[in-house]
């Protein structure tokens, strides 16, 4: 007698089979994800060679290269305080191939001071690490006759119109030298330049009198005596410069005033590529001659928590919201 009984596939087989047609058009991003990277990746800085974003950049390139046997290409698209090249990252495909090391200021201070920003720094971004903190320094050059907070101040209204011309590379620079003319009776006229290299050389030359600039950017000038550092805008004395006082020790206690840099990707990016890249960097950060080159140049190394990185953005654009309105400073 014969079984006229229906042919039944097995559940298992049924259900992996199933599994296999849902994955398959995924198949190959979802390879691509576990092989990255597997072609060159490139780290978009917003500024001219020279400054911190630019030199932290290149030691995370280098580093990155190590650790994946991959070219990490650093790409300088400055202008505009740091924008064309944010805006780039942010339109940028959300692969892992596109990178952005970024100032405080393009994350925190760009929203404030700028009309229509193209891009959204809360919206547009994942948050990868903050790569570290520094203070920024009070800078003249050697021939400005001034030692001291109070000596620029005196100096300045010496000046045809009561106002010193400040160099500055970056947004968030104007808000933290507006803090300090608040607090030392200093008036300054602000000149943007496409970064803290740029700002160096107007200084050494002579078409501006002070700039208010990353400590990286200005070590080793002041170490050779090219520039003067007057003070540091952090609460503490940087390392590197033990010598240089800070603005509260200058005589306006409780300044401090920080800045940061951030290693971010385009919104969506894959969480195993942000998982993989987190992970290289955290080690990245813990590697002595890392450390080591970081406080060399007056930086705090700093973490891979994107959770409080995300929330530090949100906060400081809340606090120099408050800066600028304070100092009738508008959006233009």
């Amino acid at each position: 007698m014969s079984d006229h009984r229906p042919f039944r596939t097995p559940r298992r087989q049924l259900l992996a089979g199933l599994a296999v047609a849902l994955l398959a058009p995924h198949a190959p991003a979802v390879l691509a994800q576990a092989t990255w990277p597997d072609r060159p990746v490139r780290i978009v800085v917003g500024f001219a060679p020279g400054g911190t974003n630019d030199i932290l950049a290149r030691l995370m390139a280098a580093k990155l290269q190590d650790k994946f046997k991959q070219n990490f290409i650093v790409e300088n698209k400055p202008g505009a305080n740091s924008s064309i090249g944010n805006d780039f990252v942010a339109k940028s495909k959300p692969d892992g191939y596109t990178l952005l090391v970024s100032s405080s200021g393009g994350l925190t201070t760009n929203p404030v001071l700028m009309k229509n920003l193209p891009y959204d720094p809360v919206k547009d971004f994942e948050p990868v690490a903050l790569l570290g903190s520094f203070p920024l320094v009070v800078t003249v050059s050697a021939s400005l006759p001034v030692k001291n907070l109070a000596e620029l101040a005196q100096f300045s209204k010496t000046s045809k119109d009561g106002r010193l011309d400040h160099g500055t590379p970056t947004t968030s620079f104007v808000l933290v030298a507006e803090t300090i003319t608040a607090a030392a009776d200093v008036k300054f006229n602000h000149i943007m330049y496409k970064g803290s290299g740029p700002v160096v050389t107007g200084l050494i030359g002579g078409e501006i009198q002070v700039g208010v600039l990353d400590s990286p950017a200005v070590m080793q000038l002041v170490k050779s005596g090219k520039l003067k550092a007057l003070a540091v805008t952090t609460a503490q004395r940087s390392a590197a410069l033990p010598d240089v006082p800070t603005v509260a020790e200058s005589g306006y206690p409780g300044y401090d005033a920080p800045i940061w840099t951030a290693l971010m990707a385009p919104k969506d990016t894959p969480a195993p590529v942000l998982a993989r890249l987190r992970t290289a960097v955290a080690e990245i950060l813990q590697e002595k001659d890392t450390v080591d080159k970081m406080q060399a140049l007056g930086l705090d190394p700093g973490n891979t928590d994107s959770a409080a990185l995300s929330r530090r953005i949100s906060a400081d654009i809340e606090r120099w919201s408050k800066v600028a309105k304070a100092a009738n400073i508008k959006a233009e």
